[in-house]
């Protein structure tokens, strides 16, 4: 099998490569460049893979970018990612909720927690959250739920001096 190598740069492709290498943050672009500007000075493909830890099918992809798309092609560009499962309405239901007691709604429990809260408004509206992204949600709003401190009720006489 023949050595692959990137087609020959320009003095433009040279000085980009070489100031993103350089100047970069992101660790996987400066990996990208160093590739590229490798194989220009002749370097072949599996010490290039050895060097920056990766697979030679990652090496290949990399020069393939750069050769399609050029310098700007070896950048990520991340997707917007999953919508959110709730809307304005349930944070609004939310904050709503909170601010009266359990106990106004039918529950038994005298005070919120985040894992009630979710889970009550999971029957409510059939939108399921964990009760940390609930509890985001309210610190957002500037609420915070304390924890419920246990209350323990002894019929003994003596319960009090005994603690």
């Amino acid at each position: 099998m023949r050595a692959r190598f990137v087609r020959p740069l320009t003095a433009d492709e040279h000085a980009k490569l070489t100031d993103a290498f350089k100047n970069s943050k992101d660790v996987r672009l400066v990996h990208r460049c160093q590739a590229i500007l490798l194989s220009a000075d002749g370097w072949r493909v599996p010490k290039i893979a050895e060097l920056l830890d990766v697979d030679d099918a990652t090496v290949h992809r990399w020069l393939d970018r750069f050769e399609a798309t050029g310098v700007q092609g070896l950048a990520i560009v991340w997707g917007s990612g999953r919508p959110p499962r709730w809307d304005e309405t349930y944070e609004n239901l939310l904050v709503e909720t909170v601010r009266h007691d359990p106990r106004w709604y039918g529950l038994e429990q005298s005070v919120w927690t985040c894992p009630l809260l979710a889970g009550y408004l999971a029957q409510q509206t059939g939108i399921t959250l964990s009760a940390e992204r609930v509890r985001v949600l309210l610190h957002q709003h500037g609420i915070r739920l304390k924890q419920p401190t246990p209350v323990v009720h002894s019929r003994d006489p003596q319960y009090d001096p005994k603690g």
